[in-house]
């Protein structure tokens, strides 16, 4: 595979938008791992969820992969893949250690979880797919670069998933498939960061810049949000699309110098945008605002970024930061079973797996003995008003159909971290504003 595709698949895994350790009783195979772990009691509740896991008396083999005492879960992500390995790897360790906590408190309803970790490498989701298809109840958690390649076989076997991320246009409508946090295809993810923006510093409004991308996948949230650019009346001094790859960003630098950019979007990753603000601070201009969406929440931004992170960088998420995990027990629960059963720090992407895994756990226990794939959609498409136990914003789950959360955070990443700017954010709710006109429809959307 080319260089090129290979970047690809970084990026869009980046705008989606990072030491595992196993149980005794687990075993791995060639493309998967296999684990039914803990039998020792323990506490069920996250955050506010109370009895998520525990013990019951839950019997029947409903459907494929459900047993009296067993349910065999299936994950995807891509941590094999050879360009970059661990990519996604948040993913299968959200994973571990949700089964193993859940396992040790009982399982759902009594019956303990049996985890597949199917790997597939950028490149061989089909062919996990296909193998999931064959032994899995469900894909929970899940998220692969490419998966659209996935979709068909996943349709065609009724595999239903509730997913930490889709991708593509195929992967977000998808029939069986739905997310805890669900990205609109038909709204602006910063839309409502724009909106506030607008009342801090309306001076900047007639002097905004947007670096898309070339690449069709990403390219659709950045015309998403140059479209709610144009609906709160931005005006676009400087638009551009770059290439997947870009040895030099010294040109964009100097281009949103000579058009007096003032507030930009940049749809791409966090070690990008750091190269970026690399090249502005190289020629002494300094953007007075950065507006980017949650995927920059990412170590990799300071890390790269370092003193150059000049002028108001905002990233703006709907997730608890980790840094206010101290006030946040949801956030702290999270962080310590992750620590405990899969010995891994804690990435934005992994929020989304475990509210996904949440769900699930909810929608089966509601189920009891009538455990079936319909029967688990149906609970879990019924939830409303859902943050995770306090992970996130309240959301609603679903698909790509669903509108934008209008509910956000201002995050500002500096050269030593990143800091919740209260100030900027203007909450409403708890942390977040989430004023209700942040989540607006765009005219044309979604595409066909």
């Amino acid at each position: 595979m080319s260089k090129a595709r290979w970047s690809v698949a970084l990026l869009v895994v980046a705008l989606a938008m990072a030491g595992c350790s196993r149980s005794s009783s687990s075993s791995k195979g060639s493309s998967g791992t296999t684990s039914a772990s803990g039998s020792a009691a323990g506490a069920g509740d996250f955050g506010n969820l109370s009895d998520v896991c525990g013990p019951g008396d839950a019997k029947g083999a409903t459907e494929q992969g459900v047993t009296d005492t067993t349910i065999r879960v299936g994950t995807m992500a891509d941590p094999g893949a050879s360009v970059q390995p661990g990519l996604d790897q948040e993913l299968f360790d959200t994973a571990t250690a949700f089964v193993d906590w859940c396992n040790a408190a009982g399982g759902i309803l009594g019956r303990k979880l049996q985890l597949d970790q199917w790997d597939s490498k950028l490149t061989e989701v089909a062919a996990r797919m296909i193998q999931a298809c064959g032994v899995d109840f469900s894909l929970v958690g899940n998220g692969e670069a490419f998966d659209s390649a996935g979709v068909d076989q996943r349709v065609k076997c009724k595999l239903p998933e509730i997913a930490a991320y889709t991708v593509s246009k195929e992967a977000g409508r998808a029939p069986y498939s739905m997310e805890a946090l669900p990205a609109s295809d038909h709204q602006s993810a910063v839309g409502g960061p724009l909106r506030r923006l607008k009342e801090i510093d309306s001076s900047i409004i007639g002097h905004a810049g947007q670096i898309s991308s070339q690449l069709q996948s990403v390219k659709d949230a950045g015309d998403r949000d140059r479209a709610a650019l144009k609906a709160l009346g931005y005006t676009q001094v400087y638009y551009d699309e770059s290439p997947i790859l870009v040895d030099n960003y010294r040109p964009y630098a100097q281009n949103l110098q000579s058009k007096g950019v003032q507030v930009f979007l940049f749809e791409n990753a966090p070690d990008n945008l750091a190269r970026l603000y690399q090249s502005l601070d190289d020629i002494n201009y300094t953007v007075k605002y950065g507006i980017f969406a949650g995927n920059m929440y990412d170590p990799k931004l300071i890390k790269n970024g370092g003193a150059a992170l000049k002028g108001n960088v905002l990233v703006a998420t709907s997730q608890v930061p980790f840094e206010l995990a101290s006030t946040h027990p949801a956030t702290k629960q999270y962080i310590d079973i992750l620590s405990k059963y899969a010995h891994a720090q804690p990435k934005s992407l992994g929020v989304n797996a475990w509210s996904s895994w949440l769900l699930f756990a909810k929608a089966a226990k509601d189920c009891g003995s009538k455990l079936t794939r319909s029967c688990v959609l149906d609970k879990a498409s019924a939830v409303t008003d859902w943050t995770g136990g306090g992970l996130h914003a309240s959301t609603t789950p679903g698909n790509a159909s669903q509108p934008a959360n209008p509910c956000f955070l201002f995050m500002r990443a500096t050269p030593t971290g990143f800091v919740y700017d209260k100030e900027a954010t203007a909450p409403t709710k708890d942390i977040f504003n989430c004023t209700p006109s942040n989540s607006f429809n765009l005219p044309g959307y979604p595409t066909s």
